[in-house]
């Protein structure tokens, strides 16, 4: 939405931020599958639509637009969100990517679908926010048959431009009283630039507004964020304040956000001149590119190195009993390096390099009852086997 320009900047931070990365040549190898005719495609698609506002048939047809595509790219456990708004029924569509660590922990990559009503017709939408949704399908696109470590939810939100509607719903209705363990909401909104300008940088937008509680774990995530831009694209980055967009219901309740914003604010948004003509498309897809590099980073993603596919290696590797006692065994025919394992909230409580990479028994009776999970790698780190462990 972003209906005020802001001109304040975050001072740069010189402390040392909680994460560290380096360029990983895996990552790089799915970055360098994004499209330019996907995205291209994508954002056709929603300017061919036209006006997406509550009680439109076009938001209904870009609700289903959305759904199919994540169909075809082979997700199954999509949910339909559904409330009602000024006597029209709304859809916030949720695709979930489930993790191999901590499959109850999320990473939330989102941007809202709707468009702006009024105003000269009303505005078909391409940059606020095709932009976004477009390359939130490039990353699930990519990202179907990759391992992570963090669970994703991919998400469109409705109704942002009433005024975060369809996230404030979401929030209230399903996160807080599920209360389900958010990692961070990266949010994607307003990234076209504007055509015949040099779009060379993007806005990376991090929590500077009350309450203050998370706005140092912000600032940490905004800092890997345009680390992880300069490593997966040609973007520059600037560090800004995060207003106006579907992640501001989520930073009111004190979760960690942080999100992409173009550098140079186009003047055609909510307007009917917001037109695939008049952003410009290489932008968006170096934006793919570096957006795509964050998630594999922020939902910790990993190559399964093992020539035997990750089904059958089930089959290889034996973890019992369950749930667990005093003792758990391990009986593998492929070379077991190590095992980690943690606790609920991802702190390791048990790292032990295996003195038989085939047969391995692990004292489990100073467990306290309860839920881990583990992960069992090889001599170079490669995950073989992830799972839950419950101690009764």
């Amino acid at each position: 939405m972003k209906l005020i320009i802001t001109s304040i900047f975050l001072i740069f931070i010189t402390s040392s931020t909680l994460f560290s990365q380096t360029h990983s040549t895996f990552y790089q190898s799915i970055v360098d599958g994004v499209k330019y005719d996907s995205v291209l495609n994508y954002l056709k698609k929603v300017q061919s639509f036209g006006v997406k506002s509550p009680g439109t048939p076009a938001l209904i047809n870009a609700k289903n637009w959305l759904v199919n595509k994540y169909t075809l790219y082979g997700y199954s456990n999509i949910q339909i969100d559904n409330f009602t708004y000024n006597g029209n029924t709304l859809y916030n569509v949720i695709v979930n990517k489930t993790g191999t660590l901590y499959p109850t922990t999320y990473l939330i990559v989102c941007g809202h679908y709707d468009s702006k009503a009024g105003g000269g017709g009303g505005s078909p939408g391409v940059n606020d926010n095709g932009s976004g949704v477009s390359i939130i399908l490039e990353i699930a696109r990519l990202l179907k048959n990759v391992n992570t470590e963090y669970s994703i939810k991919f998400i469109n939100f409705t109704a942002e431009e009433t005024g975060y509607t369809g996230s404030s719903n979401y929030l209230n209705n399903t996160v807080i009283p599920q209360n389900l363990d958010i990692r961070l909401v990266f949010n994607i909104d307003e990234v076209g630039g504007v055509a015949g300008q040099i779009n060379d940088i993007i806005k990376c937008e991090s929590d500077q507004s009350s309450p203050t509680v998370n706005n140092v774990n912000s600032a940490a995530f905004t800092d890997t964020l345009m680390t992880l831009t300069s490593l997966y694209s040609n973007l520059g980055t600037n560090n800004t304040n995060a207003y106006g967009s579907d992640y501001m219901p989520f930073q009111s309740a004190e979760y960690i956000i942080t999100g992409y914003f173009e550098d140079n604010q186009s003047p055609d948004v909510h307007s009917s001149s917001d037109l695939l003509a008049n952003l410009d498309t290489s932008y968006v897809f170096e934006i793919a590119k570096a957006a795509t590099g964050a998630t594999l980073y922020l939902a910790q993603a990993y190559e399964n190195t093992n020539i035997i596919g990750e089904q059958e290696l089930a089959d290889f590797i034996k973890v019992f009993p369950t749930p667990v006692n005093d003792q758990l065994n391990i009986n593998s025919s492929v070379p077991v390096y190590k095992i980690e394992i943690f606790d609920v909230q991802g702190r390791l409580i048990l790292e032990n390099v295996l003195s038989n990479q085939f047969n391995n028994t692990i004292n489990f009776s100073e467990f306290q009852n309860g839920i881990y999970h583990y992960k069992l790698s090889d001599k170079n780190g490669s995950i073989l086997k992830s799972g839950i462990l419950v101690k009764a």
